[in-house]
């Protein structure tokens, strides 16, 4: 067996101490690709006797945060949201893969900040690693929406913050459509190399069923546990099912009060690991994104604090077929053939996102 191959099963075995020799400092794309791929390896060897719930079989994942100023938005909250999610998903479904769906799964937070202000951004699940980098670049790069305009460029996001991240576990124990409160925990790790990520990976994975346990006890609904390897950070990201009675004129306080009281989930993690905290937030859950299905024909993404947080309307000029929406249940925002993937005449990019050419710029 060579050098590289030792030290990666150094690292596969957990025992990253007895290592005797350092790899060179490394960056590049193979290096980054052998990390991850060690990562996955350790991450499905990891024993979690006794832990409850359901693996999600997500290898990669992306996250935004970023404040969004409501006076500077056009149209209804709940339409263009639903636009963009139908943009976004597409962008996954035909142009990456895997893509039966790619993209799993993504809520977005909802934490208000003034009258006019409110804490969003994402957290996604990929189906794939790589295609959380390529959707990294899409967003980041390659979708202007309105016309000429930067996704990131638009006057109602303020200070985004986002990266694509590789996930070390995902772990649910509650149907996705019950989340109504989320909260999420970020780390410098402190390391300056891949392979000293690598050996923090191990450690981490190694903990990782004492935290679900945890998780478990709590009755929450779902952590993901991600990791990027470049930027050196770490995040858990933990979501909590309903707690108050659905009401039209309240959120689900109970469960944002609940999960923004408890102790944190990592405990004692980040010191013991020589991490350092930078990012700890409670939202509410404003929307859930599920599989997308061609011409927006997947399931309906979920709105479970709607109303009173916004959502989508019929009137908000977007027809969004898995919402039910057609032109006899909605003749005000849909043509007779949207959702056929076809772009018709009559239709648009901002009524019929599903149909017509993605506004993409190579």
């Amino acid at each position: 067996m060579n050098q590289s191959k030792s030290q990666r099963w150094c690292v596969l075995a957990l025992l990253v101490a007895a290592c005797s020799t350092n790899p060179p400092e490394s960056t590049d794309e193979k290096a980054l690709e052998s990390a991850q791929d060690d990562i996955q390896v350790m991450a499905s060897r990891a024993s979690l006797s006794g832990v409850g719930g359901t693996r999600i079989r997500a290898f990669g994942s992306f996250s935004c945060d970023f404040l969004l100023d409501f006076t500077q938005t056009t149209g209804p909250a709940g339409g263009f949201i639903e636009r963009d999610r139908i943009f976004l998903q597409r962008y996954i479904n035909e142009f990456t893969l895997p893509n039966d769906p790619g993209m799993l799964q993504k809520h977005i937070p909802f934490l208000s900040a003034s009258e006019t202000t409110a804490f969003i951004g994402g957290r996604y699940l990929f189906e794939g690693r790589i295609q959380a980098a390529q959707y990294e670049n899409f967003i980041k790069n390659q979708f202007f929406y309105p016309a000429g305009v930067q996704f990131f460029d638009r006057p109602e996001f303020v200070d985004p913050e986002c990266r694509d991240w590789t996930v070390l576990r995902a772990q649910r124990f509650e149907p996705l459509a019950g989340h109504t409160a989320m909260r999420t925990e970020r780390f410098d790790t402190e390391q300056t190399s891949i392979f000293g990520e690598l050996g923090l990976a191990a450690q981490i994975i190694a903990r990782i069923g004492g935290i679900l346990a945890e998780a478990e006890s709590r009755g929450y609904a779902e952590v993901h546990f991600v990791q990027n390897l470049l930027e050196h950070k770490f995040q858990i990201v933990y979501f909590i099912s309903r707690v108050d009675p659905p009401s039209p004129t309240a959120p689900d306080v109970g469960a944002l009060t609940s999960i923004a009281g408890d102790p944190t989930l990592s405990g004692s993690l980040a010191s013991d690991l020589g991490m350092t905290p930078v990012f700890d937030r409670s939202s509410l859950v404003m929307n859930i994104w599920l599989p997308y299905g061609v011409g927006d024909s997947g399931d309906a993404a979920i709105w479970p604090n709607s109303p009173p947080l916004p959502e989508p309307t019929c009137g908000d000029d977007v027809c969004i077929p898995s919402q039910g929406e057609d032109s006899v249940s909605c003749p005000n925002d849909c043509t007779p053939n949207c959702g056929d993937a076809i772009c018709q005449a009559d239709e648009n990019l901002d009524i019929c996102p599903g149909d017509c050419e993605l506004p993409i710029v190579p």
